[in-house]
């Protein structure tokens, strides 16, 4: 009977360290890894379909259609080919719905995402995460674009969204015209015509940019009323200054943002963090691949599943 009595103790205190053990827990998000990676896949075989003749196979081998040009008018900044072509993987999806739901993102919650078009692939797997999870998305959008990103006048962010939609993804609540001071001002004016008439028949808006400290306060104005003040994480894609702010130092940050003092004060991020409000920064795509064991530029996409998406969960812990 005290053998029974010891055994049962023992068994009890293994079970109760396996149910308080977080690697265990973060075992349960498999599935809607598994899902988010899935639903970013299909949306690849839609785009292929919708920019079969715009697909260039030198500089999109998997033929994504996520891959823009080097040089376009919609081109803002500099960016690196194999960083967007990494950003065309599933795996980042379920990368970044493993994130949200550590940091605390559940089904029902309001997820705030600032984007610009530089990483369109990143916008589809945020959202793909989002889905998976049951999050609702809330995103504002830059136009512009680094090199490679969505910057062709037939593949702007603007389309993006309007395919995305098709499919059942939500409307984003504001676009901007991005640039070095979110006004566009730098895009000739036939150009800024042209991406407002695109808007208004996709029944999107353009926020004409002010100035960078009303349009911060604005955009977080923006995403408070929508979800009622009940924000459960900010999603930064891409280097809009609005969201990163004028510092260099916030350009560096890469996933998830914990520690306040590491943070610039102006910009999106700041004000979030200053809320307590969790951030996940996706903008250093090399750091990230990195830190989570992902392949950088992988030829040909891997193919989802559950074994791998296993295989990465493994990774995923073991590096956090």
């Amino acid at each position: 009977m005290k053998r029974a009595l010891i055994w049962l103790v023992i068994v009890t205190a293994i079970y109760a360290i396996w149910l308080l053990t977080p690697l265990d827990r973060r075992y349960s998000h498999i599935d809607k890894m598994y899902k988010a990676s899935l639903i970013m896949e299909e949306f690849i075989n839609l785009l292929r379909e919708k920019r079969a003749d715009d697909i260039d196979p030198i500089f999109d081998p998997n033929r994504t259609g996520f891959i823009g040009k080097e040089f376009t008018e919609l081109t803002t900044t500099v960016g690196n080919l194999e960083s967007k072509r990494t950003a065309t993987n599933p795996d980042i999806a379920a990368l970044i719905c493993y994130l949200l739901i550590d940091i605390g993102v559940k089904e029902g919650d309001y997820v705030a995402v600032g984007a610009s078009g530089s990483f369109p692939g990143l916008i589809v797997a945020t959202l793909s995460a989002c889905r998976s999870i049951g999050a609702k998305p809330m995103v504002i959008c830059s136009i512009g674009s680094s090199q490679w990103g969505a910057n062709q006048i037939d593949f702007t962010v603007l389309d993006l969204f309007c395919w995305l939609m098709e499919v059942g993804f939500e409307k984003p609540l504001l676009f901007s015209y991005g640039g070095s001071d979110n006004t566009g001002r730098d895009f000739p004016e036939e150009l800024r015509e042209l991406l407002k008439k695109k808007a208004e028949k996709y029944g999107f808006q353009i926020y004409e940019g002010r100035s960078f400290e009303e349009d911060v306060q604005r955009f977080y104005n923006v995403y408070m009323t929508n979800c009622g003040g009940r924000l459960a994480a900010f999603v930064n894609i891409g280097g809009s200054i609005i969201n990163i702010g004028r510092s260099v130092d916030n350009a560096l940050l890469s996933g998830v943002v914990k520690d306040k003092e590491s943070v610039s004060k102006d910009g999106i991020i700041d004000l979030m963090v200053s809320e307590k409000i969790p951030v996940l920064t996706l903008l250093n795509l090399r750091k990230i691949a990195i830190k989570y064991n992902l392949p950088w530029d992988p030829i040909p996409l891997p193919e989802t599943s559950k074994e791998r998406i296993r295989d990465l969960l493994k990774k995923f812990v073991k590096n956090e």
